[in-house]
């Protein structure tokens, strides 16, 4: 098995021997689900299996094509003299095809499931290490793809360059928060609100979230954001029940971040120094996130539970937990994805999806958020269906919490004696 030292070398072989008019292929191919086939037939199996794909893949390329193994269950094929992305498209989906065959290898047999991300020399860049890490990243995107390849694209705003300055927004309260409110049925009182980090860099402008919280997960800082957003949610919250506002806070939650050694204390601890009850916050975590590690996560949300802290799984409907597994997970709250609610006016059939999962959810002694809940119409089907709480543009749209915090405090007409200067985090 060849270091990235070398594989990077033959890439680099490969660039300068790439003629204009004849584009270079740098793709990675990705084994998933390899540790389910050692636990089952053996280690030993795992690395014969590993052997196998090489030889399997081998055969597949075309004369001229350079197959680098970069990891016990990943490779490199390097396509030179391509004709085009379709060319290394039609490359990528023969090679799926040859390792997703079953393989055998001795007298056992096992088939793994592939993914390909492909980086094309030179509008993908003509650097070997950045071709091998786009092509690495793809292979993100053709994990939730049917045709399991993908090519790399570019993200809205360059992320190589963002980690640096993600990490000093965080450590600096460069970051700040907007809270979207969550309303009762049937009298639309606002129940809660659902905290929401925002980022405006120095020189690109508003970064949207999507875009900066993937850095932080590629770049090990999502319990650094986590955690930042926790501390300034517990503190407006307290502010707001300090003004009278018996209210909850909900904040997004990634597994990589729930997985971090100590973060369950570290929430504990925030909830003593901002003197706010464990059963005010509700950490959101979706269902496909859960289920990558169902066992792991789910004795560490029953931690979180056992500290009063409300569980809600987010994005309902768009994953796969069985029901087997929700009736044992540690929940408090179903929240069902926009993609069913926005088409209730129109279509019967998603509104006999949304009103089914509200019934579920309450044979489950779970309460249920509708989210995306934009008009008038859609809000009377949700209330006919026995729906608990809704959120949306027409209850109302994400504000700076600062704003929102102010606006409380002068209705109440307490004084907010609140430190305003967040704690250092550790």
């Amino acid at each position: 098995m060849l270091n990235h030292s070398a594989a990077l070398a033959e890439v680099t072989a490969c660039l300068q021997a790439a003629k204009p008019d004849a584009p270079l292929g740098v793709m990675v191919l990705r084994a998933q689900r390899v540790r389910e086939i050692e636990l089952a037939l053996g280690y030993a199996a795992g690395e014969a299996l590993g052997h196998a794909m090489q030889a399997a893949l081998e055969t597949a390329v075309r004369p001229g094509d350079r197959v680098v193994r970069i990891g016990e269950h990943d490779f490199l094929v390097l396509l030179p003299a391509l004709r085009g992305r379709a060319h290394a498209a039609l490359g990528a989906a023969k090679f799926v095809r040859a390792l997703q065959q079953p393989l055998d290898f001795g007298s056992q047999r096992a088939q793994a499931s592939v993914v390909a991300g492909i980086a094309i020399a030179p509008e993908d860049g003509e650097d070997a290490e950045l071709l091998c890490r786009r092509a690495d990243r793809a292979c993100d995107d053709a994990l939730d793809g049917v045709e399991r390849h993908a090519f790399w694209k570019a993200p809205p705003v360059p992320l190589d360059t963002l980690h640096d300055d993600l990490r000093a927004a965080i450590a600096d309260n460069q970051l700040v928060v907007h809270l979207q409110p969550i309303a009762a049925l049937p009298d639309r009182r606002i129940h809660s609100f659902e905290a929401l980090s925002r980022w405006t860099h120095p020189r690109l402008g508003n970064v949207p979230p999507d875009v900066f919280i993937d850095v932080a997960e590629r770049g090990g800082m999502i319990g650094e954001l986590t955690r930042w957003n926790v501390n300034v949610a517990l503190r407006h919250l307290a502010t707001l029940r300090r003004a009278g506002q018996a209210t909850r806070i909900a904040v997004n939650l990634s597994v990589e971040a729930l997985q971090l050694p100590g973060f369950v204390d570290q929430v504990l601890d925030l909830l003593r120094l901002w003197d706010v009850p464990g059963n005010a916050l509700v950490f959101e975590i979706t269902e496909s996130a859960l289920m990558r590690d169902i066992v792991r996560c789910s004795h560490l949300l029953g931690q979180l539970r056992d500290g009063g802290v409300r569980i809600a799984i987010d994005d309902f409907g768009t994953g796969y937990s069985s029901l087997a597994y929700l009736r044992r997970l540690p929940i408090d709250k179903l929240k069902i994805d926009r993609s069913f609610v926005r088409d209730m006016v129109e279509d019967v059939r998603a509104r006999r999806i949304v009103a089914t999962m509200i019934e579920l959810a309450h044979d489950l002694d779970l309460t249920v958020v509708a989210e995306g809940i934009e008009d008038e119409a859609t809000l009377t089907l949700l209330h006919e269906a026995r729906c608990d709480f809704v959120q949306g543009y027409l209850i109302g749209r994400p504000a700076p919490a600062d704003d929102v915090v102010r606006d409380a405090v002068e209705r109440s007409g307490l004084p907010n004696q609140l430190p305003q200067d967040l704690p250092a985090l550790r």
